[in-house]
């Protein structure tokens, strides 16, 4: 009978038929092969990549050919730091929900783990988070002024890309008001006498929304214009004649205007009209030797007007007339 030879040598034992290692297998190499890890998941965008919250639901679906035994965990990376861990769900679409963000940008990613290690991770999502309130600035009328017309421009500017809504404080009625794309923005405002109230309302594209209040006070105005022609009749007899006309023009505070623009234009019976322009100096112009001419055509009233542009912009009128005969 044959005899089996044992011999003891670490921690093998050879058999004379034959060798055993204490890995299993054959001894030609490991008994296992590799485990392969995990295929990257798919992130969806969101609807938007802008948001004023501090976190966001994000969605995705399971690689077509995961199987559940390669990969137990799904992590969701922002900036590349692990934000959130769960299980890997049974069905192919995911959502983890209230998945925190950074101020400004947060790059997103997802990866599954399984036996053999974190898998691939999938394409990166963007998204901003801006929880900045936008900024409203108005920059006419200054703050403090007192407007003396019924009307008056807003201006200002607020965040780009925002939008704006101004309302009546007294009111709550609309404005009608332009933003343009840089947040420039313009308003005419109806005033009435006194302090006249309106709330601006701004928000941004990610949501945020800010409001200021702004008063703008308007006070009895005293400007006014008056009209002097040195004539009140003239003969057609004595044609041509030369007449002198006077504008004396105070401004909303009831005092002597400089600077102000002054059209003057004198309307005969039959012909067009002939203009005539001036600036005030102290409140005062004129339109010295002013030229009446013709023959029997014009007898009739003779009409002289007068424009004053202030240096506010508010336009005032007045006329006077004599008359040939």
């Amino acid at each position: 009978m044959a005899t089996a030879l044992v011999v003891l040598a670490g921690a093998g034992i050879a058999f004379a038929g034959g060798a055993l290692d204490n890995r299993g297998g054959d001894g030609n190499g490991p008994a296992r092969s590799a485990v392969p890890r995990p295929d990257a998941p798919t992130l969806l965008a969101p609807e938007s990549t802008l948001t004023s919250l501090a976190v966001i639901d994000i969605h995705g679906v399971l690689p077509a050919d995961l199987e559940r035994g390669g990969a137990d965990r799904l992590r969701i990376y922002v900036n590349d730091r692990l934000a959130r861990e769960r299980g890997v769900p049974a069905e192919a679409s995911f959502e983890l929900n209230e998945v925190p963000l950074a101020e400004g940008e947060n790059q997103i990613r997802a990866a599954l783990v399984g036996e053999g290690g974190e898998g691939e991770s999938s394409a990166r999502i963007l998204v901003v988070r801006d929880s900045t309130a936008p900024q409203i600035r108005i920059t006419r009328p200054e703050a403090g002024a007192t407007v003396y017309g019924g009307t008056e421009t807003l201006r200002g500017r607020t965040e780009q890309g925002a939008t704006m809504e101004i309302r009546d404080g007294r009111t709550n009625d609309a404005v009608e008001s332009t933003v343009a794309d840089d947040g420039r923005f313009e308003a005419s405002l109806r005033l009435q006498m006194g302090n006249n109230p309106f709330v601006l309302s701004s928000e941004d594209p990610a949501g945020n929304r800010a409001s200021t209040r702004f008063v703008v006070t308007r006070a009895t105005n005293l400007a006014s214009i008056s009209l002097s022609v040195s004539v009140s009749e003239l003969a057609v007899g004595d044609l041509p004649s030369t007449v002198d006309v006077v504008a004396l023009v105070r401004d909303e505070l009831g005092r002597a205007s400089g600077g102000a623009e002054v059209t003057f234009g004198l309307s005969p019976p039959n012909r067009g009209t002939t203009t005539y322009r001036s600036i005030t100096a102290d409140g005062r112009a004129s339109w010295s030797d002013m030229v009446v001419a013709g023959d029997d055509r014009a007898v009739g009233i003779w009409l002289v007007t007068v424009l004053a542009v202030m240096p506010s912009g508010e336009e005032l009128r007045g006329d006077a007339s004599f008359s040939v005969h």
